[in-house]
C-alpha cells in the first residue's frame, strides 16, 4: 500500500446567515491557516448554525441538543444582543478539526450526530458554555451540562432568552430595550457589554446580577449598567438594597472589596443613604469607611459630587429591584450593586 503522504491543507470554515439552509442563503467564508495532516483531501467544514454542521458534503443536526437560530435575539442587562451570531460563532471557533458520527437521520434529511474536534464532544462543549439547549423532547444526555450553564450564567443563561423551538414557532421576547449605562472615563460601554455577553470576560473584576452588571475594567475603569426603569421607586414607607461593592486604589493598584448598603428611608421624599463598609484590600488591610447622605433621586438616577469626590448610581429591574453605581472618593475608585 502506498504510504500516505503529509501535505499542508487548509480547511474552510463557513456560516450561512439565513436559517434552514436552501440553496438561496448567503454564505461567508473563512479560511482557516493551513494545518499539516495526514491526508491528501482536505476536509470542508460548513457551520450553519450552532447545531447544524456540514462536514465533507454530509449534513448533520446535533445529536440532544437545540442552539438558538442564527438570527435569534435574547435579552440581559436591559438590552438585546445576537444570541445566535454568538452561538454560531462559539461552534465555528471549535470547528477545525471537527468530525461528526450518527446513524439515523431526522425528517430533514440530516443525520443526527455527536460531533467532536481534539477528542472533545462539541455537543457537550456547547450546552456546558450557554450556547445550546439540552433537546429533552428527544434525549436527556446533556441535561447536566444544561444545569451547570445555567447556575454559572453562561452564554444564554446570563439574562432572558425564548427556547429555540419555540422561537421557531413565532414566540418573541416582550418589551422594550432600556439599556442604560454609566462609565467612569473614556470606555465603550455597548462594546463591553457586547464582550462580556459573549463571554469575554478577561480583565474585569465584579458582579453579574440578574438586571445590572458592576466591574472594574482593566483596574482602572469602574463601570456599572443594566436595565433601568427611569422612574424613582415608589411605595409606603422605605427600602434597603443591600450586596457589595469592588474598588481599586488608584495609588497601589491593590483591589478592594467590601459590604454595600442603600437605603431610602421614606418614598414620599426619596433621597438615598448610601454606606460602604468592611472594605479590605487584597492583602487583608482594612480602609476606612465610605458614606453619602440625603442624595437626592429623579427619575430612578441619584448623585453626588464634594470636594472628596463623587457618586453616582440607578435603579435597575422593572420593580427596582437592584441598584448600582459608581463611585471616587479618598483615591478610590469603584463600582457597587446591591438587591432589595
Amino acid at each position: 500500500m502506498k504510504k500516505l503522504s503529509t501535505v499542508a491543507t487548509a480547511a474552510s470554515i463557513a456560516v450561512l446567515t439565513s436559517c434552514g439552509g436552501g440553496d438561496n442563503s448567503s454564505l461567508t467564508v473563512t479560511e482557516l491557516p493551513a494545518a499539516a495532516i495526514e491526508s491528501p483531501v482536505a476536509v470542508q467544514i460548513r457551520v450553519i448554525d450552532a447545531d447544524t454542521v456540514d462536514v465533507d458534503g454530509t449534513r448533520y443536526r446535533l445529536f440532544g441538543i437545540d442552539a438558538p437560530e442564527a438570527s435569534q435575539t435574547c435579552r440581559a442587562w436591559g438590552r438585546n444582543w445576537d444570541c445566535g451570531a454568538a452561538a454560531t460563532e462559539a461552534l465555528m471557533s471549535r470547528a477545525s478539526g471537527m468530525s461528526c458520527n450518527g446513524s439515523e437521520t431526522d425528517r430533514y434529511g440530516r443525520v443526527v450526530g455527536v460531533c467532536s474536534s481534539g477528542g472533545e464532544d462539541l455537543n457537550a462543549w456547547l450546552v456546558t458554555n450557554g450556547w445550546a439547549l439540552a433537546y429533552r423532547q428527544y434525549a436527556e444526555d446533556y441535561v447536566s451540562e444544561e444545569e451547570q450553564a445555567r447556575s454559572n450564567r453562561r452564554g444564554i443563561h446570563r439574562g432572558a432568552f425564548i427556547e429555540p423551538w419555540s422561537w421557531r414557532r413565532g414566540e418573541r421576547l416582550t418589551g422594550e430595550d432600556t439599556f442604560a449605562a454609566i462609565a467612569s472615563g473614556a470606555l465603550d460601554v455597548e462594546a463591553l457589554a457586547d464582550r462580556m455577553l459573549r463571554g469575554d470576560l478577561d480583565n474585569l473584576y465584579g458582579q453579574w446580577r440578574d438586571d445590572s452588571v458592576f466591574v472594574i475594567v482593566d483596574d482602572s475603569v469602574a463601570v456599572s449598567f443594566g436595565g433601568s426603569p427611569g422612574t424613582t421607586p415608589t411605595a409606603l414607607g422605605g427600602a434597603v438594597w443591600r450586596g457589595v461593592l469592588v474598588g481599586v486604589d488608584t495609588r497601589t493598584r491593590d483591589r478592594i472589596e467590601g459590604d454595600a448598603v442603600i437605603d431610602i428611608d421614606d418614598f414620599a421624599r426619596p433621597d438615598v443613604d448610601i454606606a460602604f463598609t468592611g472594605l479590605e484590600d487584597t492583602h487583608g488591610r482594612s480602609r476606612t469607611e465610605l458614606r453619602w447622605e440625603d442624595i437626592p433621586v429623579a427619575k430612578g438616577t441619584f448623585q453626588m459630587q464634594d470636594a472628596h469626590g463623587a457618586i453616582e448610581g440607578r435603579f435597575y429591574g422593572s420593580d427596582h429591584q437592584e441598584v448600582g453605581g459608581i463611585f471616587d472618593r479618598d483615591q478610590l475608585i469603584g463600582a457597587f450593586g446591591a438587591s432589595r
